[in-house]
């Protein structure tokens, strides 16, 4: 009886958790974004068939958006399994589907130095996503697009070739435990439209359904 009882406790401990998680902050990286505290949407594009921009002085042609993570919730010594950031792109979008593949929304990582209450956009100029394709942990175009719809687009972060869990590790044994993520897209509104950027529902939008999640599961 005790044998199988501690067996049972051993095999409970070790069972995979998972875990969602809403940003406690998510910014729309542009000049003229609204107030990041109240914005109901993120968005991002690229320009002359890059996702990020080449250098800091160069930004101001690009848009990403930002997003942070508490980890608080997180087993510390646990082991990452999965890792999927799901975000909800607005009805009826301005692309299509061939172009978003060609474009595919990637995520990359960020260092959390950030929160909405204090930003400021000239903050861009020094903290920016890596722009090397070896830093994607990531990509994603949806296969469908329904009318009247949100669009879900659902990021495999393992799926590399950017190393999530070494990244997340990182973040998990940091004394802040807290992860930050670059939502970038080579999208480009000066050669395909105004309408085609990416635009999202941020945290700060009403219906929670919609709103980006981190799904981590650890064991």
């Amino acid at each position: 009886m005790i044998t199988a009882l501690a067996a049972a406790l051993v095999l409970n401990s070790t069972a995979p958790q998972t875990i969602q998680l809403t940003p406690t902050d998510d910014i729309w990286v542009y000049p003229h974004a609204t107030d990041p505290e109240k914005d109901g949407y993120i968005r991002c594009w690229g320009s002359a068939g890059q996702a990020v921009a080449p250098d800091p002085d160069a930004v101001d042609d690009f848009s990403y958006s930002y997003l942070k993570f508490s980890l608080a919730k997180v087993p510390e010594k646990g082991t990452l399994k999965e890792a999927k950031l799901v975000i909800w792109h607005i009805a009826d979008p301005g692309w299509n589907i061939d172009l978003a593949k060609q474009n595919p929304l990637q995520a990359r990582g960020l260092r959390p130095d950030f929160s909405e209450k204090n930003w400021e956009y000239d903050i861009c100029r020094s903290l920016y996503p890596d722009k090397a394709n070896q830093s994607v942990f990531g990509s994603y175009a949806p296969e469908k697009i329904e009318a009247g719809k949100p669009v879900k687009f659902e990021i495999d972060l393992l799926k590399g070739p950017g190393r999530f869990a070494r990244f997340f590790k990182e973040a998990s044994d940091s004394p802040e435990r807290e992860l930050a993520l670059a939502i970038t897209s080579s999208i480009d509104p000066a050669e395909v439209g105004q309408k085609s950027v990416y635009k999202f529902y941020s945290k700060d939008w009403e219906k929670a359904e919609v709103k980006p999640t981190l799904t981590l599961v650890v064991e």
